[in-house]
């Protein structure tokens, strides 16, 4: 049956506060850890406490205004051996080339997100830890964002702090193992982050003719697309980080993919770069007690068998 958003509770549909009390009725706290993971982290003064879920659909229907050269100064210059200038998304003001479509991206994406620590904290988690973000077409122009996780509570606020507040929970994407090695080094995490961005460049006179070129070579249009996506997304993701106040960022996540979308006339076109970067930024603890490491590692091993003992002289 739908679920009218009339009818949620603290940002949360009526399916959401039935795990919460399916699992807060549990003897057995669901996870998503392996059991190497889960050893870890209750290395790390953790425990889990429930799977957690979120998801937002966004409609990204609307990209923007395109390219920007052909409508506005460049009518036909692409073909009067003009060199058409690579656009971001970021660059381009509000309503610039996929500027609408990244706002949206993002809106589901921390969206779901969002939800997934409403969820989490009604558990009476403390984070949430192995955090997969997925964005998946359903149809036409509607996607779904969904962001799954295990939520996790500190037994031991000497290792694990606990948040002083529900709006300090923290949530990461870094896996069982690698968050408890990070909570052990002294540091905590603090938020999953994104940085998006989406390049554009009309395929010019020189653009065309590397790309149908038999001769081995640079497509220098195609590399300055990509780099400029790239640039900007990890931009984007380093500002976020850094409005967060963190010390660190752990980029855990890179994607790239390309796509073109007819502009102007005479079979003309433009090229995009769609850049997605994630990352966790991690907070230090100030006068973090730290476990000991146990026994040194073995920093070289021997590929050989060890020489047999001398042999003993009679009467020795």
């Amino acid at each position: 049956m739908d679920e009218d958003v009339d009818e949620w509770i603290d940002g949360l549909p009526p399916a959401a506060h039935e795990r919460i009390a399916r699992q807060k009725a549990g003897s057995t706290a669901g996870s998503l850890l392996s059991a190497p993971a889960a050893a870890s982290v209750h290395s790390a003064g953790l425990i889990p406490v429930g799977e957690v879920f979120g998801c937002v659909v966004m409609n990204l229907g609307w990209t923007g205004g395109g390219c920007s050269w052909w409508n506005t100064g460049g009518f036909g210059m692409a073909s009067m051996g003009m060199v058409t200038p690579v656009t971001t998304s970021g660059a381009g003001g509000k309503y610039g080339s996929f500027a609408p479509y990244v706002n949206a991206f993002e809106r589901g994406w921390y969206g779901s997100l969002k939800r997934m620590m409403t969820e989490a904290v009604a558990l009476g988690a403390h984070g949430v830890l192995g955090v997969r973000i997925v964005r998946r077409q359903l149809e036409g122009s509607s996607w779904e964002f969904s962001a799954l996780g295990t939520a996790v509570r500190s037994i031991d606020p000497s290792l694990s702090p606990i948040p002083r507040t529900a709006a300090d929970a923290w949530s990461t994407n870094l896996s069982g193992e690698d968050c408890a090695a990070a909570i052990l080094s002294g540091y905590i995490p603090r938020e999953i982050v994104l940085g998006v961005s989406i390049s554009t460049k009309h395929e010019d006179w020189q653009l065309r003719q590397q790309r149908s070129s038999w001769v081995n070579g640079e497509v220098t249009g195609m590399t300055e697309l990509i780099q400029a996506a790239r640039h900007e997304s990890r931009e984007r993701l380093a500002a976020r980080a850094t409005h967060m106040g963190s010390a660190e960022l752990a980029v855990t996540s890179m994607s790239l993919s390309e796509f073109e979308t007819p502009c102007g006339g005479q079979d003309g076109r433009d090229l995009h770069a769609e850049s997605v970067v994630v990352g966790t930024t991690l907070l230090a603890m100030p006068g973090a007690r730290r476990r000991a490491s146990g026994s040194s590692a073995l920093t070289i091993l021997p590929l050989r068998d060890a020489p047999p003992p001398p042999a003993r002289r009679g009467g020795a």
